[in-house]
C-alpha cells in the first residue's frame, strides 16, 4: 500500500529524464548484494526507487531485501523530498513505513540521499553536502566535503552521525560512520564511480555494475 500510493502520486509529475543502474555491494571485499536504482528527475520533480537483495553466500545465509521510494521537487540539481516509503524484509521480519515532508522541512530521507550520491551532477556543483536524514524512526546528520579534485577525479569524504532513534548501546558503540564518494568528470558532468562506508559489520564498498 505504501509504494502503491507513491506510484499514484508519481503519475501527476511532468515528464522527466529516466535513468536506471545496478550496483554491487561488497562487505570486506566479498559481494553480499546488489542495488537496483531507477531515477527520474527534472521538470517538476523527481521519483527515486531503490531495490536491494542479498546474493551469493550472504543470500544463502539470509534472504534480505528492501524497496525504498522517494518523491519530491527539484531545486536546481538538488532534490527536495515530499514523500518516502519503504518495505523491508530482513529474513526474520517484514516491515513498512511511509512519511511525508512539508515544503520547508529541509530534511532528506535515506533513499533521496543515496540516489543523489549516485546521480550525475554539474561540474560546478561538486559533491559537498550537509543534510539531516529521517526515515520515520531514526535521525542522522550527513556531512560530505570535497577532499580532492585532481584532473578528472573528484572525491568527497565525511560521516553519518547518529542523532535520534537509536538505543543507548548503539549510540555508544558507533555514534558515526565514516564514508567517502568518488566521481569522474565526463564533459561538464561528474559521474559516480564508487563509495566506501564504514558500518557496524565492517567496510562496505558500492560500485557501478
Amino acid at each position: 500500500m505504501v509504494l502503491r500510493a507513491l506510484a499514484l502520486a508519481a503519475l501527476v509529475m511532468a515528464p522527466v529524464q529516466a535513468q536506471a543502474a545496478d550496483y554491487l555491494i561488497k562487505l570486506r571485499g566479498i559481494t553480499v548484494g546488489t542495488l537496483s536504482v531507477k531515477a527520474r528527475a527534472g521538470g517538476s520533480g523527481f521519483d527515486y526507487e531503490t531495490r536491494f537483495r542479498t546474493t551469493g553466500v550472504a543470500g544463502a545465509v539470509r534472504n534480505v531485501r528492501f524497496v525504498m521510494r522517494s518523491l519530491g521537487a527539484m531545486a536546481g540539481h538538488l532534490p527536495v523530498p515530499r514523500a518516502y516509503g519503504e518495505q523491508m524484509n530482513t529474513g526474520a521480519r517484514e516491515s513498512a513505513a511511509s512519511i511525508k515532508f512539508s515544503a520547508d522541512d529541509g530534511r532528506w530521507d535515506p533513499n533521496t540521499a543515496l540516489v543523489f550520491a549516485f546521480s550525475d551532477r554539474p561540474r560546478a556543483a561538486g559533491c559537498t553536502i550537509k543534510r539531516t536524514l529521517y526515515d520515520g524512526e531514526r535521525t542522522n546528520d550527513l556531512s560530505l566535503a570535497e577532499v580532492r579534485r585532481s584532473g578528472a577525479a573528484l572525491s568527497c569524504a565525511g560521516s553519518m552521525t547518529r542523532v535520534a532513534g537509536y538505543t543507548a548501546e548503539q549510540m555508544a558503540k558507533r555514534p558515526h560512520h565514516n564514508l567517502s564518494v568518488d566521481y569522474v568528470l565526463a564533459g561538464d558532468t561528474y559521474r559516480f564511480t564508487g563509495a566506501r562506508v564504514q558500518t557496524d559489520y565492517g567496510s562496505v564498498t558500492i560500485t557501478p555494475r
